[in-house]
């Protein structure tokens, strides 16, 4: 789990140091940087994700517009940095834990060009304090915590993230933040047909909605098995929810309501039905398929506020059954009030927009917000539409 985060001159962050939660609900008007905050972590992601043409710190930089488009505006600096630390489980003796510190700082220039200017990783345990990335004669080397050299970085615009070096400690944190997904679900790209090919994860727009849904209804039978039930609970004309594999080799998802004698197919469901269903199967997602982040900007969009209070209670619900070492964290942008108002004051973040500049405050620090809500003399959906949770 990720426990802080620091960036400097990333779009409008220019300096900002925030505690992060099992639970991050991120509030604030329009342009505050909410999704700025995000971008960092899908930025991370990138950096780190497998296959030939999807990696690296080049590509990263490239798919945000360029090094121009990710710099803070407002100065003349031109090195972004970023620094993040946690806790994650040590294979292969369970329980095992480790706290880790990595971070990165890139310098860019007029033409486009990248240089790594410093780049860090560290793994504390009780074993001692172990460097995994270091520096010696102006290069950087990939340790393990025997001290032993597995690799070097000769390229400067290269991440050492980037790099699956077989053997090296390094790894597990790489295998970390490439399982951090992102979510803004459109409704209309859900209703289509998918191709029948097992897919093992959601994608961001949830455009492989189908196809995710035939893959936990034939692998993971439990899973699917407690998302039809919540679906039926949550929408009381449905009587069942079932994928449907075409001659053509696509499938489609579909439900059968009462006193209707044909199923509803995908096309034909409400936008609202879609997205909870999408939502539900991350909440129940297999801890085989799960991520080690969900990031998901307005969850609330096409949904009524009572199915939003469902999902929250049923996250919690399965993270305090999980625990919070296997459980995932989430981090979740909103303006709903009715969202806020189901969520602790502890798990909120206010984000302001400031000189320029994006501010995040936590209001758990106001004791007099805390007497508010013991009182009860408030909600917090109320707190937030006031303006009271205001770092001002």
């Amino acid at each position: 789990m990720i426990k802080e985060i620091r960036v400097q001159n990333f779009k409008s962050l220019k300096d900002v140091t925030l505690r992060l939660g099992l639970r991050n609900v991120l509030v604030g008007p329009n342009m505050a940087g909410k999704s700025n905050l995000i971008e960092v972590f899908r930025f991370l992601t990138r950096m780190v994700m497998p296959g030939p043409d999807l990696y690296g710190l080049v590509k990263a930089v490239a798919a945000s517009g360029g090094f121009s488009e990710l710099v803070w505006k407002g100065g003349d600096s031109s090195l972004i940095a970023i620094s993040i630390s946690g806790e994650l489980l040590l294979p292969p003796e369970p329980g095992s834990r480790a706290e880790w510190q990595y971070g990165i700082s890139v310098l860019g220039d007029n033409r486009g060009g990248l240089t790594v200017q410093e780049e860090s990783l560290w793994l504390l345990t009780t074993g001692g304090r172990f460097a995994l990335v270091d520096k010696a004669e102006g290069e950087r080397v990939l340790k393990n915590p025997d001290g032993r050299v597995v690799s070097r970085i000769v390229d400067r615009d290269r991440s050492a993230l980037e790099f699956e070096i077989p053997d090296w400690q390094g790894n597990i944190l790489r295998k970390y933040v490439g399982s951090w997904r992102f979510y803004r679900l459109i409704p209309q790209l859900m209703k289509q047909p998918n191709s029948t090919v097992a897919t093992s994860f959601l994608n961001e727009h949830g455009d492989n909605l189908s196809s995710w849904l035939m893959m936990l209804q034939t692998r993971f039978p439990e899973s699917f098995a407690k998302i039809k039930s919540v679906t039926r609970d949550a929408f009381p004309e449905v009587e069942d929810l079932f994928t449907w594999p075409t001659q053509q080799a696509t499938v489609f998802v579909a439900s059968r309501e009462k006193h209707l004698k044909g199923p509803i197919s995908v096309w034909q469901m409400s936008d609202g039905q879609l997205a909870f269903i999408a939502l539900l199967s991350l909440v129940y997602c297999p801890l085989e398929l799960g991520a080690g982040l969900y990031c998901i900007e307005e969850p609330e969009n096409h949904l009524h506020p009572r199915l939003l209070e469902t999902l929250v209670e049923l996250l919690k619900q399965v993270q305090d059954d999980l625990g919070p070492e296997r459980s995932a964290q989430v981090m979740v942008s909103t303006h709903s009030p009715y969202l806020v108002d189901k969520v602790g004051l502890d798990e909120l973040v206010v984000a302001e927009r400031r000189e320029g500049t994006t501010q995040f405050t936590r209001p758990s620090g106001k004791g007099h917000l805390r007497e508010l809500l013991a009182r009860e003399e408030a909600g917090l959906g109320d707190l937030y539409y006031s303006g009271a949770l205001s770092g001002a």
